[in-house]
């Protein structure tokens, strides 16, 4: 096979090939739907980053009816349930909207997976055909349908 950086480079024209940028040994793609994907080209790993947000408008009106003399303790009580009542549909929003992320990002990493798989498909051959040019002539290249290369060289 060629050296790591050699295939770092080939890998790097695939990526850039499907719309990501390099910047050293990185390459970065931000995607329409607003997920960042990284390719750290030296340590052969994918970073995928999504991120979401929801601005929340919520309101809660409490009344009771109390005597003057436990005024102070009823409004110190109608405080904290209407802070205790907000928190808790604060994390059932952001629960909701982690799902929603979540799944967004399950499916994401299944397209990704392939489109990675195919561009690493891709610097294969060309690697391989690469250094059966370093060998010698090559005379013939034959690729099937299932990804398969055969390449004959002359010494």
């Amino acid at each position: 096979m060629l050296a790591p950086d050699r295939m770092a480079d080939l890998l790097a024209k695939e990526l850039e090939d499907q719309g990501f940028v390099r910047d050293g040994n990185l390459a970065r793609r931000k995607d329409s739907d607003g997920v960042e994907i990284t390719v750290d080209l030296e340590a052969a790993t994918v970073s995928v980053k999504i991120a979401s947000e929801k601005k929340l408008n919520e309101a809660v009106n409490l009344e009771t009816r109390v005597g003057e003399e436990s005024r102070g303790h009823a409004e110190e009580r109608l405080r904290d349930a209407a802070i205790g009542e907000l928190e808790k549909r604060l994390e059932e929003k952001t629960e909701a909207l982690r799902r929603e992320v979540t799944g967004k990002l399950e499916k994401k990493l299944g397209d990704l997976r392939q489109e990675l798989d195919q561009a690493i498909g891709r610097t294969t051959v060309n690697a391989l055909t690469e250094r059966a040019q370093q060998l010698g002539q090559i005379e013939e290249l034959v690729k099937d349908d299932a990804g398969n290369v055969t390449i004959k060289v002359k010494l």
